[in-house]
């Protein structure tokens, strides 16, 4: 159920992904400026959510967190029904954007309950997954919906949000702890797993706001097998890299996953082909299924029921500023230095990850 719940949300959010952009320049003409500004203004809420989201969950549970992020994204949808004007679609994207801190915090901090500690790893792999499941599907859907009209696309984005509520309503774990911690409580045993997760992201700001670009015209169709083999990838590898990281424990998947990735943004600065871009969407996955579960799994492990959600939250916080950081960061540099010059900077970043990998997680570990 906190899978499926996921799911539907997942595929509400997701719906949007390559299908907004569209909607927003082409259905109602609006400037690319305007465009990018009202894509980019759910991340930007979200990086603010979190401070409440986390507190939420650790305080009144994980299944309410979940209720109101996918009731966020019932009214995101109905506001697209109904509504073309400006403010109603940045309403919207803001409630988009509170959905998104809720609902994956509450969702990864709830596991832990519904397993014994040895398969903990496994189950926060196989519950990422169900997500994957949507950011596969859902772009392509998206864009299927809003060829068809722009309607179909609002209804079935309305109609999984509302299919997440009714999965949720099902849970009978995440209700509302007994002995509340404090409001905001922050471990230092945290910081270098979001150290990890903002290092080892940064590229992926630069991949998808520039890649499209970077590229010549006749590869343009190739970047979106990119992003294909990319989500197949870690819906591939996730649930075994949760197992591995039960058996084996998080330090050396974690080194495993950023020299994977750090080979695939390489693999980016070869000449653009669709063998090339298959290679790197693969190699980028597989380095994401490699790190995204050891790094929950330690969060479980150095967090408790009086603060898993704040320590969840701030994961997704420490995901979103690393995308936003690529994307917006490396659109400066972009301009002066150019596409491949940016990779190589988000490849130093990422490789930047492996030795505090190395030097953190033994020692916590050891102890």
């Amino acid at each position: 159920m906190v899978g499926l719940t996921a799911l539907a949300a997942g595929m509400s959010l997701y719906l949007f992904s390559a299908a907004l952009p569209l909607y927003l320049f082409r259905n109602r003409g609006y400037s690319l400026g305007l465009v990018g500004a009202l894509v980019g203004l759910a991340s930007v809420v979200q990086l603010i959510a979190t401070l409440v989201a986390g507190p939420l969950v650790d305080r009144r549970g994980a299944r309410l967190a979940m209720r109101l992020g996918a009731a966020c994204y019932v009214v995101a949808a109905g506001l697209f029904l109904t509504s073309a004007s400006l403010p109603a679609i940045a309403l919207a994207r803001v409630l988009q954007g509170v959905g998104i801190a809720l609902v994956l915090p509450a969702v990864f901090s709830v596991v832990p309950a519904l397993v014994s500690q040895r398969f903990q790893g496994t189950a926060l792999g196989t519950v990422g997954a169900f997500n994957n499941v949507a950011v596969a599907i859902g772009p392509p859907l998206g864009l299927l919906l809003l060829a068809g009209s722009p309607a179909s696309l609002f209804l079935t984005a309305l109609a999984t949000a509302g299919l997440a509520i009714a999965t949720s309503l099902l849970l009978k774990v995440g209700g509302r702890a007994a002995e509340p911690g404090r409001l905001l409580k922050y471990r230092a045993a945290w910081t270098p797993l979001y150290a990890i997760t903002f290092l080892s992201v940064v590229y992926w700001g630069v991949v998808t706001a520039f890649l499209p670009i970077a590229v010549p015209p006749s590869q343009i169709p190739n970047v979106g097998w990119f992003f294909t083999a990319d989500a197949l990838a870690v819906m591939a590898a996730r649930i075994p890299t949760g197992y591995l990281a039960d058996r084996f424990g998080a330090r050396w998947l974690l080194v495993a996953g950023v020299t994977i990735t750090g080979l695939a943004i390489s693999v980016l600065l070869i000449s653009p082909s669709f063998i090339t871009l298959l290679v790197a969407g693969v190699g980028t996955g597989l380095g994401a299924a490699l790190l995204l579960p050891p790094i929950l799994l330690e969060l479980t492990k150095r967090s408790n029921v009086t603060d898993r959600g704040t320590a969840m939250a701030l994961y997704g916080t420490s995901f979103a500023a690393a995308v936003a950081a690529g994307s917006l960061g490396g659109a400066v540099l972009v301009q002066r230095f150019g596409f491949n010059a940016t990779l190589v900077v988000s490849l130093i970043a990422c490789m930047a990850a492996a030795p505090i990998a190395l030097a953190t997680i033994r020692r916590f570990e050891d102890r």
